[in-house]
């Protein structure tokens, strides 16, 4: 077998900026060769921001945007191409999740802007997008996805729970027998957006501010009674359910914004580790995604869980990566007409093929 390329582009609710990789497919393995992380301009992320913490949108501004982000993707794959020293035509497809502004399996509908067909002309690669719409079209809540491609990643002989940790943060339970995930809340976007309005910071470094500031009992306790974390799974959430509006409506309003951040700290920990802990075979805990990063976070949950809670650098995987390096992979099982096996996971009539191809 020939080895083919894929490029993967992540653009997740953290908005740290463009994640995009190049995986190598080989007979043998499916392996990430480059990965990089490319930031949004200020003025882009803060759009971004108001899109999607507001319930009316103007069609003129979404369209805007479809077209923005398209660019900006573009401009990725064009410079991970020169730093991987490779030419369009050595690459088989582009898998480009886009930037989720509205996602709700009520209706059923998501969508995602950038729009692939503006991708694949700029950058003169096929381009596989819109992961989530067949799911939903088969009566699954259309997210989460990972668990399907950790259970292709991570393979283990014991049971695992994979916590990606970005602006929401979801876990994949992976066992012998079966594969079960969905989204436990809050991951890092509240955290972040203080940081980013109030102190000046992309995010509390390492869990320093969390690490140095009491938890807020009063606080955290509003906090966790939102009915969400009380749901059955499959679930699956968003910012438009957790967002700072909704963190207002739980303020007294004397609580400082170091406690506000250790508090939601604490709130993301809780909510991973009481679900870990509703899986009583689980042996190992494996962290990706920005949260990774957060040390206090993880050492939170691990004292929670009295599980060994590690990095996925572990298993030579860098944490940032892992859902960029999946979409990679979803174009690869979409050209190749394969099911995604997420039933069980999304509640979903049966299993889909994913996504759409957009020619160059």
């Amino acid at each position: 077998m020939s080895v083919e390329y894929y490029i993967g582009i992540m653009s997740g609710t953290s908005l740290d900026g463009v994640d995009i990789c190049i995986v190598k497919k080989s007979s043998s393995s499916f392996s990430l060769e480059h990965f990089t992380c490319l930031p949004y301009s200020k003025a882009l992320k803060l759009e971004l921001i108001i899109f999607n913490s507001v319930k009316n949108i103007n069609l003129a501004s979404l369209a805007k945007l479809q077209y923005a982000l398209a660019e900006v993707y573009s401009q990725a794959v064009s410079k991970i191409l020169t730093l991987a020293n490779l030419q369009p035509k050595q690459i088989t497809a582009i898998g480009c999740h886009g930037h989720t502004v509205f996602h709700d399996d009520k209706i059923p509908m998501s969508i995602q802007l950038g729009h692939p067909a503006f991708i694949a002309k700029k950058t003169g690669i096929q381009t596989v997008a819109d992961f989530r719409i067949d799911d939903m079209a088969n009566g699954g809540l259309g997210a989460p996805i990972s668990p399907a491609f950790h259970q292709f990643i991570f393979k283990q002989s014991k049971a695992i729970a994979v916590i990606n940790i970005g602006g929401i943060a979801n876990i994949s339970i992976l066992s012998a027998k079966e594969t079960i995930g969905f989204d436990t809340g809050p991951g890092n976007c509240l955290m972040d957006e203080l940081c980013q309005r109030h102190l000046q910071k992309d995010y509390d470094t390492n869990g320093e501010i969390a690490k140095n500031t009491p938890v807020n009992k009063d606080l955290l306790d509003k906090l966790l009674s939102h009915d969400y974390f009380q749901q059955p799974a499959p679930k699956s959430t968003g910012r438009d359910m957790f967002n700072l509006s909704w963190l207002q409506k739980n303020l007294s309003g004397s609580e400082t914004i170091a406690e506000q951040i250790s508090t939601l700290n604490q709130l993301t920990a809780r909510t991973i580790s009481d679900t870990i802990k509703r899986y009583p075979q689980v042996e190992e805990i494996i962290i990706c995604g920005g949260g990774a990063e957060n040390t206090t976070l993880l050492s939170r949950i691990e004292q929670a869980t009295n599980i060994a809670v590690n990095n996925s650098l572990k298993y030579n995987i860098n944490p940032h990566s892992l859902e960029a390096f999946m979409m990679a992979w979803l174009a690869e099982q979409r050209l190749a007409k394969k099911s995604i096996k997420l039933s069980k996971i999304t509640g979903a009539k049966k299993d889909s093929i994913l996504g759409g191809v957009w020619e160059a």
